[in-house]
């Protein structure tokens, strides 16, 4: 079986810092664990997550984005639906467009969410769950992974967690954060 693929985004727009590319930058990439960032752009990071997910043939896969929130959130659904008023950085904006024509309104996250709840708590990080990961690029890769997945059929962890900005939560209880949701899933 393949390796834990763990991606994050690159910064963007007002974020001088996106916490979920420094803290993919920071796990122990190599062996059983592969890392990526993807770019903010619609069309180039769903072509890189699906190349990366053809070509790895990952056992399990986190993505992790930025959220403006305080905590770290833990996204139960993708929908079926773009919808930002921003553009990429690409100049790309997609208010109110289905993802996939022929697909569902919405897919479950598989990770072991309530595992990575009691590690969280038990490292005394705040988090929360989430049933939306938002209409732009965070929701857009969880719904084209977990839409892979689907179409191929595989049985694997698959889903998305949000980080908060690094003034929120700062950057080793990150690390600390996504390394026990990374245990949890078996590296």
């Amino acid at each position: 079986m393949g390796p834990l693929l763990v991606t994050g985004f690159e910064r963007f727009d007002v974020h001088r810092l996106n916490p979920s590319e420094e803290v993919v930058k920071a796990l122990p990439a190599g062996g059983d664990l592969r890392t990526s960032v993807l770019p903010v752009a619609f069309r180039r990071a769903a072509a890189l997550l699906e190349a990366l997910l053809e070509e790895a043939r990952p056992r399990a896969v986190l993505m992790l984005g930025l959220h403006a929130g305080p905590e770290i959130r833990l996204e139960r659904l993708a929908r079926n639906r773009d919808d930002a008023d921003a553009c990429d950085e690409d100049g790309e904006r997609r208010p109110a467009a289905a993802i996939s024509a022929a697909g569902p309104v919405t897919y479950p996250s598989t990770l072991p969410l309530d595992a990575f709840a009691r590690a969280l708590t038990d490292a005394g990080l705040p988090w929360t769950w989430s049933d939306d990961a938002g209409g732009f690029l965070c929701n857009h890769v969880f719904y084209r992974a977990r839409e892979w997945v689907e179409r191929l059929g595989l049985a694997i962890p698959c889903g998305f967690v949000h980080l908060p900005p690094f003034d929120a939560l700062p950057f080793e209880r990150q690390v600390r954060a996504v390394t026990a949701c990374v245990d949890r899933l078996g590296r």
